[in-house]
Formats: C-alpha cells, sequence, structure tokens
C-alpha cells in the first residue's frame, strides 16, 4: 500500500554544533517526526547503520568525519536513506559536489524553520514514492516470471481465473483438485503471487514424496535431540512459509495422527517443534492440492472429515487437459518457444496436422505430458515440426480426427526393415544439425559411443555436408 507523503518520519540530525541541531530538532520535531542526533560524522554512521532511518541531515564540516565521507560510506554499504548536507555559505561548492555524489538536497547556514521542513516533505515524498515503485517491480517480477503465469483461454480455465480473482486478496485456505499434471502447484503460485503475501515466500512440501516417520519434522520442525539424528534445531515448513504461502500437496496421503495436528494449526494458527513445548505463532496462507477425491477418502475413514470441510472451504477443481482441448495449440507453441529460447535454439515453426493431432490426443500425463513432449521436440524436432515427429501413441490415438491415417493409407507401403533404417537415418541426422555436426555432443544425446556412431553413419550413408 502506498503510504501518505505528509505522514511523519524517523530522522537523523548531525551535527557538531548543539545549537544547530537544537533547532533542526525543533524544527522538525513540531510536524511530527521522530528526531535521533549524532554530535560527529562516525556517530551519525552508526546510527544509519543501526537501523532504517528515512532521512539524514548531516553537517559538511566535522571534526572527525565529516559529511561527505559519511555519505560515501553510506553509499557503499548499501543504505539508501536519503542525506541532507547542511553547510555554510562558503562551502557551496562543496555542498553541489555532494549532490554529485547522491545527496538529495542541501541547505545553507543560517536557514528558517519552513526551509527546513519544505525539505524534508519533499525527501520523504520522494524515498516513499522510490520504495512504491521498486515493490511495484518486485510484484510485476514475481506475479509474471517466466513459469508463474498460467495459460489458457477455454471456458473451464475462465472459470478458474474468476475464481483466483475473488479469493487472492483473502487469506482463505484452498483446496486445489485435479489429475497429476494438470497444474495444481503452478495455479497455487498464481494465487500467492496474486495475493497481499506475495512479497513473502512460497513453501511447497509433497506430502506423499516423504516418508511419515520423517513428515511431522518437515512440517512442524524439531528440537535438538527430539529423535535420533536430531542433532541440532531446525525449523518446520510451517515457521519457514511465515508472512507467505505454504503448499500441501497431495494431502490425501498425510497420515491420520498428522491430521489431527494439521487441524489445530489451522483452527488456533500455532504449531509445536518435535520434542519442543514452546508454541510457535503461524502467519501464513496455507493452501492444499489433491489428485484424489477427499471426500470419497473421508468416507472411507482414510481422512478426518473435520478438516476435509475445513479445507475445502474454497475448491477449484482444475479440469484435465482433455476436457480443455482447445487449450492444446497454446500451451504446446508457448513450451516449444519457451524450451527453445532456453537452449538459445531458433523458434520451431509447427505444421497444422501436428495442432489436429496433438488436440486429438487424450493427454493422460495432462499438461506436465504435453510439456515434456515440447521439450523433447525443441531439442531433436527439425523445422518445421510435422506429424511423424510426433511418438507413436499420439499419432495413432488422434488418427481418426487429425487425417493422418488417411494420408498414411494412400502412400506406397514400404517394409518394415526399410522403414526403420528411414527413420533411424533421419532421426540421426536431426541431431546431428541440431549439434551442428558436433560427432562427440551428438553421441551424448544418443546415448551412443563416438566410435558405434561413426560406425552407424557410415552403414546409413550419413555424410556431413559441405556447408555444415
Amino acid at each position: 500500500m502506498t503510504m501518505d507523503p505528509n505522514s511523519p518520519g524517523t530522522i537523523l540530525v548531525a551535527d557538531d554544533e548543539e545549537s544547530v541541531r537544537f533547532v533542526l530538532v525543533k524544527a522538525l520535531e513540531s510536524v511530527g517526526h521522530t528526531v535521533l542526533q549524532a554530535s560527529g560524522g562516525r556517530e551519525a554512521l552508526d546510527r544509519l547503520r543501526e537501523r532504517p532511518l528515512d532521512l539524514a541531515f548531516v553537517d559538511l564540516r566535522m571534526p572527525d568525519y565529516d559529511g561527505l565521507a559519511v555519505l560515501a560510506a553510506a553509499r557503499e554499504s548499501g543504505l539508501t536513506t536519503p542525506v541532507v548536507i547542511v553547510t555554510a555559505q562558503n562551502t557551496m561548492d562543496n555542498a553541489i559536489e555532494a549532490m554529485k555524489r547522491g545527496a538529495y538536497d542541501y541547505i545553507a547556514k543560517p536557514f528558517n524553520i519552513d526551509e527546513v521542513q519544505a525539505v524534508a516533505r519533499r525527501a520523504l515524498e520522494m524515498a516513499r514514492m522510490s520504495t512504491d515503485l521498486k515493490r511495484v517491480e518486485r510484484e510485476m517480477r514475481g506475479r509474471f516470471e517466466v513459469g508463474v503465469a498460467i495459460i489458457g483461454n477455454s471456458p473451464a480455465m475462465q472459470e478458474i481465473y474468476k475464481i483466483i480473482g475473488r479469493i487472492a486478496n483473502t487469506d482463505t485456505t484452498i483446496l486445489v483438485q485435479g489429475e497429476s499434471g494438470t497444474g495444481k502447484e503452478l495455479i497455487a503460485k498464481v494465487i500467492h503471487y496474486h495475493s497481499p503475501r506475495w512479497s513473502g515466500p512460497f513453501i511447497a512440501i509433497n506430502c506423499s514424496a516423504i516418508p511419515r516417520e520423517l513428515l511431522e519434522s518437515e512440517l512442524f520442525g524439531h528440537e535438538k535431540g527430539a529423535f535420533t539424528g536430531a542433532t541440532e534445531q531446525r525449523p518446520g515448513k510451517f515457521e519457514l512459509a511465515q508472512g507467505g504461502t505454504i503448499l500441501l500437496d497431495e494431502i490425501a496421503d498425510m497420515p491420520l495422527e498428522l491430521q489431527a495436528k494439521l487441524l489445530r494449526v489451522l483452527q488456533e494458527r500455532e504449531v509445536t517443534r518435535l520434542g519442543g513445548r514452546e508454541t510457535l505463532k503461524v502467519d501464513c496462507r496455507i493452501l492444499a492440492a489433491t489428485n484424489q477425491s477427499l471426500e470419497r477418502a473421508a468416507k472411507q475413514g482414510r481422512f478426518r472429515e473435520d478438516l476435509f470441510f475445513r479445507l475445502a472451504g474454497v475448491p477449484i477443481d482444475v479440469p484435465p487437459l482433455r476436457d480443455r482441448r482447445d487449450d492444446v495449440p497454446l500451451l504446446f507453441t508457448t513450451f516449444l518457444h519457451q524450451f527453445c529460447a532456453r537452449s538459445q535454439r531458433s523458434a520451431l515453426s509447427v505444421d497444422r496436422k501436428v495442432f489436429d493431432a496433438l488436440a486429438a490426443y487424450d493427454w493422460p500425463g495432462n499438461v506436465r505430458e504435453l510439456r515434456n513432449l515440447a521439450e523433447r521436440l525443441s531439442v531433436f524436432g527439425t523445422d518445421p515440426i510435422t506429424p511423424e515427429q510426433l511418438p507413436s501413441s499420439v499419432i495413432n490415438r488422434g488418427a481418426s480426427e487429425s487425417g493422418i491415417v488417411r494420408i498414411a493409407e494412400t502412400a506406397p507401403v514400404m517394409r518394415l526393415r526399410e522403414f526403420k533404417t528411414q527413420c533411424e537415418k533421419e532421426y540421426i541426422e536431426s541431431v546431428l544439425r541440431r549439434t551442428e555436426w558436433n560427432i562427440s555432443r551428438a553421441a551424448q544425446l544418443l546415448d551412443l559411443q563416438r566410435t558405434y556412431l561413426h560406425e552407424k553413419m557410415a552403414a546409413l550413408g550419413i555424410t556431413r555436408p559441405e556447408t555444415a
């Protein structure tokens, strides 16, 4: 939230003359500012380093450490506190030099109260506007960084966008449900980055990937000596997520005994480390994700019913990719371009029939499977990407709708051995082109011995073009 530029600040006044400090302090305190004092340059620098300050008035001439030295040392320490140089009339050139070195402004002795107050007001307004700008820049980077944006324009995804828009600014617990590979963690990240907690940590823990005997320690932390191997105190994920968001992924696999402790966290907003007695307050948003039906698990006694109702206040059901086929071309091209850019390869074009085949396929692995295909083609694919470069599972499943089978049925029949040889030759050539005919690199990608690759090339009649 943008701060009021007229609100009071905490200001340092540094001058070796007590009478000057008295005038400046009174002028600033009379309009509500909190004022700290320093009688020399070294003391002023210590004050600046001790705590964040909104502004500093520093005398140019002090016996131990002058204003220019204070300014230089502050900037070298990474301090961004605006500094106003206080100077006598006969040292104006030095004051101008100080501004070149990063001072916000200068005031000349003798000064009046109105001038001091006006300079302070302008400096604080500038500092707060700068802080707001940096906050917005961080927010924009966080919200729209690569990989933290949901892709899709289908009606199903539009509904999810609306839900995120309604709940992002709240601390409501959200349950994200969907098949494996649909992007549940991505949706949780988007909720986090669009919430007031965007600048805090996003901590994800997979409850099914950690042995149950270690999961409690991972979630709640442990004290030294709590169990064999606990040689030091360790904070849990809830502590690490303070001020941010924690995602409990695959929560259906959480052991029943830990579900009771999680319910207490949701109700009381506090945790106790394993082997400890101290109760620690929890200040984080809790999101949960699952690829199972929590309602069915609760009815079967595998999941606490009270915890289910606590988590399912606002459910988000992520559709499988087969139910949002219109998004497949956009997802595929986005992933393909991202992977090509990452490997510094020119973007690959895609034959229209490829999109037909992709849209007809059911994608049992959902978005994750599509993403993996795009990554593989970004390495091994040739431009343009054609249906022949797709896996047989995709081609066969989408044949009736894509028209690929009808095209194949009209082509001359090739003996299987010839077909295999031709495919092997084209594939090896594509990898060689990808590596600019670097045999060692191609052999590494193909998982072959370099000598064996040479033999293969000779047997298949593969030769390096003169232009390569």
